[in-house]
């Protein structure tokens, strides 16, 4: 589950990132990019819930999503729209892993159970 992790880390640079490339007056990218950051945060927290395993999934739409924002919003994009082209590149990546990825197979799992003594 360490994906999840880095994809909640990663939506907590998004919701700082603001305020560290000073755009904080702009209210669209200021309320975008926490409400973006809060919706990774709880599709990430869903994955650990076995019913909503793959919610995980659905961050690579929200991926794309910022993306298009950070290219097509503004031409030539500045900073915080790079940092969104960035963000959402780097969640494409993350977003692919399976929950159980540093885990092995469940079949090499099985086979080296060790018998229990009697």
């Amino acid at each position: 589950m360490w994906g999840r992790m880095i994809e909640i880390m990663t939506a907590v640079w998004l919701a700082a990132s603001p305020f560290i490339f000073r755009s904080q007056a702009d209210a669209m990218i200021l309320w975008g990019d926490l409400s973006i950051a809060l919706l990774i945060c709880t599709l990430a927290g869903l994955s650990y819930w076995r019913p909503t395993r793959y919610a995980h999934l659905l961050i690579l739409v929200v991926a794309v999503g910022l993306i298009l924002w950070g290219r097509f919003f503004d031409t030539p994009p500045p900073a915080v729209h790079q940092n969104h082209i960035v963000v959402g590149l780097f969640l494409l990546m993350i977003a692919l892993i399976p929950n159980h990825a540093s885990h092995p197979p469940t079949a090499w799992r099985s086979a080296t159970r060790q018998p229990s003594e009697p």
